[in-house]
């Protein structure tokens, strides 16, 4: 007789698989209490698990229209109905929108531990001030359930703003990806043409120079030179020479310049020095140099200093630092002297002084600085979902970017400035990009003192936020 041996699989444990899942999850009571969430929710909501177990998922999805009325309702004691919202509930089981009538977040609650049935609101808007009434967008699903025979309900929630943000990173990404081919691929056509234009100047360099050095005046007696007329026109020959060579001089000196631009187009070849560093070693770095040459400038500092160190090339890291905080100061500076000069230009009309008047706009500004560092959780970078990266914010309160090019300032030969070669963001870009991370830029276009002033207590005229994984993949480290 054989004895067939049966192996127990072990039940994997759902609480830690929860939080280790991309979809925020919480578990409702049937008193519609939150009695836990994963950490996921604690992320898409911005609030703590502390504040929210025990507060009522009323508090957190009761749209704005139903708070609205539930404050009518109690104002009025005359207004006997409920709180009531126009929803479209999809039935999972078939997929189809089911169109009822208006109903409060409440009573569908009830309907489906009733029915058993799940339902789904699609674009709804959150903002609650457990939060400080942040605002943002999300798909959620309540499933009811019986768990040790009580009635409970899974809520799951995907944020809207995310799926967009990747979405739109992927559509960038791709179009920078097609620019910079296109222009690394001209670039390559110019290059060998320009090589052989500086090779040609330097022989017609050295002709000239070997015409100079044979020239019969060179060779004749000074006595000859003085009194013999027919010795002039080699003098003529010989000024056209050193004519010819500044013309020589100037086309190698223009083909190293192009050289050079095309050099920078096409990036270095140089991998990357990987090492581990603390991330506000290159930041000081470059703001101690910015300190001198920019000693207007407000500096505010608001440095996690608990972040872990990650891995990266500290040199490559400077240059993007470097980039972003020149152009920063630089745009600052400019507002600055736009102030001055509109100062100077405009008329002066005698005005009563008052508290919110000014009889020096340029003295009411100040160029700010701000530069924060933190830890973003669960944040997708080129398809890749990462639990934790580092966020390094870059703030200026300049003049702004114009909203044409806001969109294409990382694309080679983009700028607004006169001076600007618009290769600066380009490869702060690829070297992001090397490091697996992403930068993303918002700017609100300043007009005037008056726009600068409104939003002075952000200094958040143009922002860009680089989010820099910590540890680089295996292959590349």
């Amino acid at each position: 007789m054989t004895t067939h041996l049966t192996t127990v699989k072990p039940t994997p444990d759902l609480a830690f698989m929860s939080q280790h899942l991309f979809t925020a999850i919480l578990w409702i009571n049937d008193d519609l209490s939150i009695t836990w969430l994963n950490a996921q929710a604690e992320q898409l909501l911005a609030i703590s698990s502390g504040r929210l177990l025990g507060q009522s998922i009323l508090t957190l999805l009761a749209s704005e229209a139903s708070k609205a009325s539930k404050t009518l309702k109690s104002a009025d004691s005359n207004y006997d109905s409920d709180n009531h919202d126009n929803h479209i509930t999809v039935d999972k089981s078939s997929g189809e929108d089911i169109h009822e009538q208006p109903c409060s977040l409440k009573e569908r609650f009830q309907q489906a531990k009733q029915y058993q049935q799940p339902f789904i609101d699609h674009d709804h808007l959150i903002s609650t001030p457990l939060n400080g009434n942040l605002s943002f967008s999300v798909d959620y699903s309540v499933t009811p359930v019986i768990y040790e025979q009580q009635p409970y309900f899974i809520i799951e929630m995907w944020g809207k703003d995310r799926q967009s943000r990747i979405s739109e990173e992927q559509r960038q990404q791709q179009q920078y990806n097609v620019a910079r081919h296109m222009l690394r691929s001209v670039a390559h056509e110019i290059k060998n043409p320009l090589a052989g234009i500086r090779g040609a100047a330097q022989l017609l360099q050295r002709q000239f120079i070997k015409f100079s050095d044979t020239s019969p005046l060179n060779s004749a007696p000074p006595a000859i030179i003085g009194t013999n007329p027919m010795v002039n026109p080699n003098s003529h020959l010989q000024k056209t020479a050193e004519k010819l060579r500044n013309y020589t001089d100037i086309i190698i000196s223009e083909t190293d310049r192009l050289t050079h631009l095309i050099g920078k187009f096409l990036g270095s070849n140089q991998l990357p020095n990987w090492q581990t560093l603390n991330i506000h070693e290159p930041l000081e770095h470059v703001l101690s140099l910015v300190v001198n040459q920019y000693p207007q400038v407000a500096l505010q500092r608001d440095y996690d200093l608990s972040l872990p160190e990650l891995c990266a090339d500290k040199d490559q890291l400077i240059q993007v630092f470097l980039n972003l905080i020149n152009n920063a100061c630089e745009s600052m500076t400019e507002f600055e002297q736009t102030l001055q000069q509109r100062e100077l230009s405009e008329p002066k009309v005698q005005q009563p002084v008052t508290s919110q008047t000014s009889n020096n706009d340029s003295n009411s500004y100040k160029p700010t600085l701000h530069i924060q560092t933190r830890i973003a959780f669960q944040h997708t970078i080129a398809g890749q979902q990462h639990k934790q990266v580092l966020q390094i914010n870059i703030a200026d309160n300049g003049s702004g970017i114009d909203p044409a090019l806001i969109g294409q300032i990382f694309f080679p030969m983009v700028t607004s400035r006169a001076a600007g070669t618009g290769l600066g963001l380009s490869i702060v870009q690829d070297i992001i990009s090397h490091h697996h991370g992403m930068i993303d830029v918002s700017s609100q276009q300043s007009k005037s003192l008056n726009d600068s002033l409104k939003n002075d207590h952000n200094h958040q005229h143009t922002s860009f936020t680089l989010y820099l994984p910590f540890n680089q993949p295996a292959h590349h480290a």
